[in-house]
């Protein structure tokens, strides 16, 4: 790698030639952009942190909803369940069949048993 290095020279009034300060270019590190700098960090953590906590109370508040509407949902499903067996008796079934549709019970003639 070839490195260029530039040398200014200044004659002064003496004749005496010496060597003149150039300007160095990079990054300014005055106390001000310091200060700067290390605020705009601290700015950019504590919105993180903020939006941090943001996130875990929304979060909560989701959960705390789906848990409620857990349980309300597992209460229907409790009473469908039970609905499904009072539906499905068999003393329902017979009344229903005998009182609504008209049946009759059937005549011992009319029994066939199955072995």
């Amino acid at each position: 790698m070839a490195e260029f290095v530039s040398k200014t020279v200044a004659i002064g009034h003496a004749g005496l030639a010496r060597e003149a300060k150039a300007p160095v270019r990079g990054i300014d590190r005055s106390p001000v952009f310091v200060t700067l700098g290390v605020a705009a960090v601290f700015i950019a953590c504590a919105l993180f942190s903020v939006y941090a906590h943001h996130q875990v109370i929304s979060l909560g508040y989701e959960i705390s909803q789906a848990n409620q509407e857990e349980q309300e949902l597992l209460q229907m499903s409790k009473k469908l369940r039970l609905e499904v067996a009072s539906l499905k008796s068999p003393g329902r079934i017979q009344g229903t069949a005998l009182r609504d549709l008209g049946f009759t019970n059937p005549q011992k003639d009319q029994l066939i048993i199955v072995r």
